[in-house]
């Protein structure tokens, strides 16, 4: 859990993307479902990427749509570095929460995050990862603040885009790693924007 303030709320994670610049691009079957299709594309430098939504809505009655798959096709970053596709199933939708899902469990301690607190909004919601749509999510705009507190200056786009890739696995990792409740804690140190066979070569 995270404390929020005023200024800065903590909002509740969601398992959907934002919406916002999807357009309708058509009708579909998805499981037997007939769904609009809304589509968006995102360009940063040459990495394209197009994300598609398939809902069912409800006709004569102002409920809202109900999400039955959601898909990513394009330059992946959340696993790798290469053209990839994946998705997500959503099987039981609903618009409404039980208030008590909010109640922490009893014996339930709450702690601090540390510092920087930017890291906090993203230890508290992974499932950013797979839904955003913004090709800059938020582990991309760490890499600014790694770069200046261990001096990174890098000898062409090409080899900043292959560091920013590899810094990016590495923030994953350690976030992934720190949320399991572990004996201990990892962090981002000198060698995050190492490649594979760096490291392996320093090991």
């Amino acid at each position: 859990m995270l404390k929020g303030t005023k200024e800065e709320p903590i909002q509740p994670q969601s398992a959907m993307p934002d919406v916002q610049g999807f357009e309708f691009e058509k009708m579909d079957y998805h499981k037997g479902s007939r769904c609009e299709v809304w589509k968006t594309v995102t360009e940063a430098g040459h990495k394209k990427n197009t994300y598609r939504l398939w809902v069912t809505r409800p006709e004569g009655n102002d409920a809202p749509a109900t999400p039955h798959r959601f898909e990513m096709e394009g330059f992946n970053t959340l696993l790798d570095s290469h053209n990839d596709k994946y998705s997500i199933e959503y099987s039981d939708f609903c618009t409404q929460s039980e208030p008590d899902v909010f109640t922490p469990p009893a014996g339930f301690t709450c702690e601090e995050f540390p510092d920087p607190p930017e890291e906090h909004q993203i230890l508290a919601n992974p499932i950013q990862d797979y839904v955003s749509t913004n090709p800059v999510s938020h582990a991309h705009r760490m890499f600014g603040p790694f770069k200046e507190k261990f001096n990174r200056q890098y000898k062409s786009e090409k080899e900043h885009e292959k560091r920013e890739i590899n810094f990016v696995q590495s923030f994953r990792f350690v976030n992934s790693t720190n949320r399991k409740g572990l004996s201990f804690t990892v962090g981002i140190n000198d060698r995050a924007d190492w490649s594979r066979a760096e490291t392996r070569k320093y090991c």
